[in-house]
């Protein structure tokens, strides 16, 4: 036998984190307008100078950069000291050690506190 479980009222976590991905990203991308390592204005979208796994510095923009595919997919990858380099040139080691302890850092985001980002967001 099926058990019918009562509709969640409004829209689910993983709707809110994806639709706050995205407002990032086009805020970054119309922010630096061009791939912050190599220039190009092709293929552009969000990348993480730390990974956006940890919630702590997933949507801060001391973390967050325009990056073509390319670039982005290399840091990922390949070897992410290109990456950690530049960030360190334009702003300093102390500001990079920074943002790497703020990413260490456990983080939990409730669903009212997703919704008061993407508002913050969808308003710039």
């Amino acid at each position: 036998m099926k058990i019918a479980f009562p509709k969640k009222k409004g829209k689910s976590r993983k709707y809110l984190i994806k639709k706050l991905d995205g407002l990032i990203s086009k805020f970054v991308i119309k922010r630096d307008k061009r791939c912050v390592v190599c220039a190009s204005t092709k293929q552009l979208g969000c990348g993480h100078v730390f990974s956006r796994s940890h919630y702590s510095t997933r949507w801060d923009l001391d973390n967050c950069f325009c990056q073509c595919w390319a670039c982005n997919y290399r840091h990922k990858v390949g070897d992410p000291m290109v990456y950690y380099n530049w960030f360190q040139k334009k702003f300093g080691r102390k500001k990079f050690e920074a943002l790497y302890n703020r990413w260490k850092e456990e983080s939990h985001y409730k669903t009212n506190d997703l919704l008061e980002l993407i508002k913050i967001y969808e308003s710039k």
